[in-house]
């Protein structure tokens, strides 16, 4: 598996000695990223004698250099966890942890590591979610070793969400939940609330995660397949902007009902509200607003600007041709 791994990285890329340079909205999975882990993978697994000082090396950018979602930080625990070096395995995935708090791969490799290393009081302390793993590794092990008063902490994690009924019927607790005094397991399945897992947001995040636009457009109404009535942007019938930035992806003028995190799209929103008032100086205010955002993000990089270039495209096509923007069908020269 090593050698393959190698070897595909070797055919695809070829060698660097570069590490990568500080910038806090890299893309963890970019060519200049990649060729440095490549070095890095080559030298541990094939290169005895340079194999501390490669991972000397990860470990210094993990602290100094990192992608913006902990990508290194990760590749360097990893590697420490596979050396049997857990302590150093743990504070590489609390690293990465600290730049993605909700990547679910992190957490859980935290954890391990931190059974692993001893390190759970600490895991415990370090944030809410912290808490929540470290009791379950409590539990895992109290479970292992036939460990008495397990109550307090199936009460704790069902407190939490992280059981239900089902989970404790057929999950991989089942057989410690019911080494329980009968009358403890009927409490404890009193207090179960139902499960809170919503696998259509799961799946909502991940399509986000995976569309270049989400960086600089609200794309949870897309994705969503959000009605026209809903969407900020556009009708059922309104135009998608296409660009290529890798493959060709289509951008819908949506956004969901919650405030965005992208000025585009507030921008955006605005000059939607203004033109269903029909007030058109608001709208012309909102749509200057618009155009210096779309400015402002065809400045940070080549692809950001492609895709900034294609909404500025799109917004005018939705003034020109889209009923919704009929009452300030004069602005299409603005853009």
């Amino acid at each position: 598996m090593r050698a393959f791994v190698v070897l595909i990285f070797t055919l695809t890329f070829g060698f660097c000695s570069s590490e990568p340079g500080k910038n806090p909205n890299r893309n963890p999975y970019s060519l200049e990223t990649l060729l440095f882990l490549e070095e890095v993978l080559l030298d541990v697994w094939e290169n005895p004698s340079a194999k501390e000082d490669a991972m000397s090396r990860l470990r210094y950018v993990c602290r100094t250099k990192d992608t913006d979602d902990g990508y290194l930080c990760y590749m360097w625990g990893l590697l420490e966890f596979q050396r049997g070096n857990y302590n150093e395995s743990y504070t590489g995935f609390r690293k990465a942890l600290d730049k993605s708090p909700n990547d679910t791969l992190y957490k859980n490799m935290m954890r391990i590591s931190a059974e692993k290393s001893g390190n759970l009081s600490d895991l415990k302390s370090h944030s809410y979610d912290g808490e929540v793993l470290s009791t379950l590794s409590e539990l895992e092990i109290g479970c292992r070793e036939g460990k008495t008063l397990l109550y307090p902490k199936f009460q704790f994690l069902i407190s939490r969400g992280v059981f239900t009924k089902e989970s404790l019927k057929r999950g991989s607790f089942v057989n410690c939940f019911q080494t329980l005094e009968s009358n403890e397991q009927i409490a404890l399945l009193k207090e179960v609330r139902n499960a809170n897992v919503s696998y259509k947001e799961r799946l909502l995040a991940d399509q986000m995660k995976t569309d270049p636009f989400t960086k600089i457009w609200d794309t949870s109404g897309y994705h969503r397949g959000d009605s026209g009535k809903e969407m900020v942007g556009a009708t059922a019938s309104a135009v998608t902007a296409n660009v290529a930035v890798g493959s060709q992806t289509g951008v819908s003028f949506g956004t969901g009902p919650n405030r965005s995190q992208t000025p585009i799209t507030e921008a955006w929103k605005k000059v939607k509200l203004a033109s269903n008032s029909g007030n058109e100086g608001q709208a012309k205010e909102a749509l200057k607003q618009f155009l210096s955002e779309v400015q402002v993000t065809k400045r940070k990089g080549k692809a950001e600007a492609m895709m900034a270039e294609a909404l500025q495209r799109a917004a005018k096509l939705l003034i020109e041709q889209d009923p919704q923007y009929v009452k300030i069908r004069s602005l299409a020269k603005e853009l």
